[in-house]
């Protein structure tokens, strides 16, 4: 009889599913996001001390940077050593100190309310860390600060007389608001820890195959020395010792010597034989080996792996049928996993009055997942904000990098940050936490009342506008994620009438012949043709229709979003009866 564990309560399955699990970062990741905080501490700190001393003197000046360098400091101390008690100081000391010279930026801004972003900027060192306690120290902060600041210095932290009469009211709505941005940061944080332990499971279920292979696997470094080598490998070269740490040479004559290295670290396939023989032991006859050597070059400790095969185990012949099966349900089980974590990041549909939206988005067939990745929301203000994103790279790791795309914009517009200023201010914000990350946009912001869309790039393909007499291009220029000033050069915008579709995609779709103009005009005609089609179907014809969709070598993905004839109206707002020209 199976015994079966009881199964959690509903609030706790709903909790684990919600909120983070605390999966601590690996030491190293969360090392390198430290530093790049510290440097933003010490910064924040030198810049306090200089506008204070500029603007109030040098007294003034040290009196305000010194909260904010002991915040640093302790930050800088507790960050020595990466253990989980010292990782809360330190991550709550750069909150610390991040909070404070917000603080003294509305101090020595007269309380203006642009200063007062600063306190949602600093939010996201606490997403970057995931852990609890930043979170918590921001929130404290806003709620002890403009409520105590307030009441005594009224005039000093708010620029309005609502706020200065009821600075404990506006303190607890500037909290909450932070709050809200702090959610964001939350989810993405549940996200993150989704996909590491998706990934992680993926490497298990790797080292698994590797470890039951029959034919032997080593891994070697710039050395030819032996890295890593799978149990098969182990058997046949050491005799019952560990070749790691050995030079390949030595185990198996003519394999990995000089010359063949030197091909190897430059990336080229080495003259290596393709036959030779595992040297006799003591008590073992040399054994006949299979030879093939390829260069590693995604990997710093890698430089090459060898693959030997036995030939003289006379039962491979009749294993090799039953082989090429289970290498066949192995690579099913894992496009299942990775559909299934491509599933977990993408938002849940988005059901707005007004508006019919769908989606349509095919993985590469050379790799199951890509860096083409979309994000919808409905803002507070009734807007719905559009967000296509496609990363540089291939597989999770590009998946990962289009996440932090679309997580950080959606942060940045649920706290207000001005459609104008978004893909510069992710820019800036990826710059730190993903230093190396490549990533084109395009981000919409549209009016379920009026039709009013919004466009903002970076580096993207244009947008199209559909309607009933055809397609035409909406071109929002800029510069992606990563480039130098990352940023929309200006922000376009265009008015949907009842029945017209917006269509955003990814480059996939025009590429395929490599020539991008041909490419736009035929996603327009394809378009066109199927503007009367319900917007599921028509996304989904984008991608099987249109003769230039690169699906062999790139991820497709296209957004549909048409309004309805039972789009809700403005006060006063008279019917549109056509898309309005784009400015």
């Amino acid at each position: 009889m199976q015994v079966q564990s009881p199964r959690p309560p509903a609030g706790e399955r709903t909790r684990r599913r919600l909120l983070p699990q605390g999966t601590p970062l690996p030491d190293d990741v969360w090392l390198a996001r430290h530093r790049a905080f510290l440097v933003s501490a010490w910064v924040a700190c030198a810049t306090v001390l200089a506008w204070a001393a500029a603007t109030r003197g040098m007294w003034h000046g040290l009196a305000d940077a010194v909260p904010v360098a002991l915040a640093a400091l302790l930050a800088t101390l507790a960050g020595r050593r990466s253990r989980q008690l010292r990782r809360e100081i330190a991550s709550s000391a750069v909150m610390l100190a991040l909070m404070t010279a917000a603080a003294v930026a509305v101090h020595l801004s007269g309380g203006l309310i642009e200063a007062h972003f600063l306190f949602f900027i600093a939010v996201g060192a606490a997403a970057a860390y995931q852990t609890w306690a930043p979170f918590l120290t921001a929130i404290g902060f806003v709620v002890l600060h403009h409520g105590v600041m307030g009441t005594l210095a009224g005039q000093a932290i708010f620029n309005h007389p609502g706020a200065q009469e009821r600075p404990w009211v506006w303190a607890l709505v500037h909290a909450g608001l932070l709050a809200v941005a702090a959610a964001v940061g939350i989810a993405s944080w549940r996200a993150d820890e989704v996909v590491r332990a998706r990934l992680a499971d993926l490497a298990a279920r790797s080292r698994l195959i590797v470890s039951t292979v029959e034919d032997g696997i080593v891994a070697v470094d710039r050395t030819g020395r032996v890295v890593d080598a799978n149990p098969a490998a182990v058997r046949l070269l050491a005799r019952g010792g560990s070749p790691v740490g050995v030079p390949l040479e030595d185990l198996l004559p003519g394999v990995c010597d000089g010359q063949q290295m030197c091909a190897l670290v430059r990336g080229e396939r080495p003259v290596a034989p393709h036959r030779t023989y595992v040297p006799a032991g003591a008590d073992a006859d040399a054994v006949p080996v299979s030879v093939t050597v390829v260069p590693v070059q995604t990997d710093d400790a890698v430089c090459a792996v060898v693959t030997l095969r036995d030939l003289s185990t006379a039962a491979r012949a009749a294993t090799a049928e039953r082989a090429l099966i289970d290498l066949a349900e192995r690579e099913r089980v894992q496009r299942e996993d990775v559909a299934a974590l491509l599933a977990a990041v993408r938002p849940p549909a988005l059901h707005v009055e007004g508006l019919d939206i769908a989606v349509a988005y095919e993985p590469a067939a050379s790799a199951p997942a890509g860096g083409d990745l979309y994000d919808w929301v409905a803002l507070p203000s009734g807007e719905v904000l559009l967000v296509v994103v496609d990363a540089m790279g291939r597989g999770t790791a590009a998946t990962r990098e289009a996440l932090a795309v679309t997580s950080t914009v959606r942060t940045l517009a649920v706290a207000g940050c001005p459609l104008e200023e978004l893909v510069s201010q992710a820019g800036a914000a990826l710059e730190v936490t993903h230093p190396d990350l490549l990533a084109t946009l395009l981000v919409a912001l549209l009016d379920p009342a009026t039709g009013r869309v919004r466009l903002a790039g970076g580096g993207h393909p244009p947008a199209l506008v559909v309607t009933g007499r055809g397609a035409r291009e909406v071109s929002a220029e800029g510069l992606g994620v990563g480039y130098p000033d990352p940023g929309s050069f200006a922000v376009r915008e265009v008015v949907l009438a009842e029945g017209d579709s917006l269509v955003l995609y990814t480059d996939g779709l025009i590429e395929g012949t490599r020539d991008l103009a041909e490419g736009l005009r035929e996603l327009a005609a394809t378009a066109a043709g199927l503007a009367g089609r319900p917007p599921a179907e028509f996304a989904r014809r984008l991608l099987t229709d249109v003769t230039t969709c690169a699906l062999d070598d790139d991820d497709c993905l296209a957004i549909v979003v048409r309004r309805s004839a039972t789009a809700p109206r403005a006060a006063g707002a008279p019917a549109a009866t056509a898309s309005s020209p784009v400015r």
